[in-house]
């Protein structure tokens, strides 16, 4: 099963959200207005800011990326606070060739309350 970081590879987002979500969800995330609480290989949740805060959780499972939102009640949205949050996510994720640890290093960092300030 891929990781949520492999999910959210910023190619990927054009197929997820509409071309506005995908535009407010990057200016949300340049603005820090994403706060990571809990950065797993397999589950990211974060609380986004962006006049109102709202609770974001993307997974992977087995069918690919599924997200939550509390925007929304429309499971198939791919809002603007859940591109903030895989934005986010891809910048805080370790550099490509480092990922084959990518639980030891979420498990480090996130649940230490730290972001790092390289990708």
């Amino acid at each position: 099963m891929s990781s949520v970081v492999d999910l959210v590879e910023p190619g990927h987002l054009a197929h997820l959200a509409t071309p506005a979500n995908l535009r407010l969800g990057r200016e949300i995330a340049a603005r820090s207005g994403v706060e990571i609480l809990d950065f797993g290989t397999c589950r990211v949740t974060a609380r986004v800011s962006n006049g109102q805060r709202r609770r974001v959780e993307l997974s992977s499972t087995p069918q690919g990326l599924e997200w939550r939102c509390t925007c929304t009640k429309r499971p198939d949205l791919f809002c603007k606070h859940c591109v903030a949050v895989a934005v986010a996510t891809w910048d805080e994720a370790p550099p490509l060739g480092e990922r084959s640890d990518l639980a030891a290093w979420s498990s480090g960092s996130a649940a230490a309350g730290e972001r790092s300030s390289e990708p």
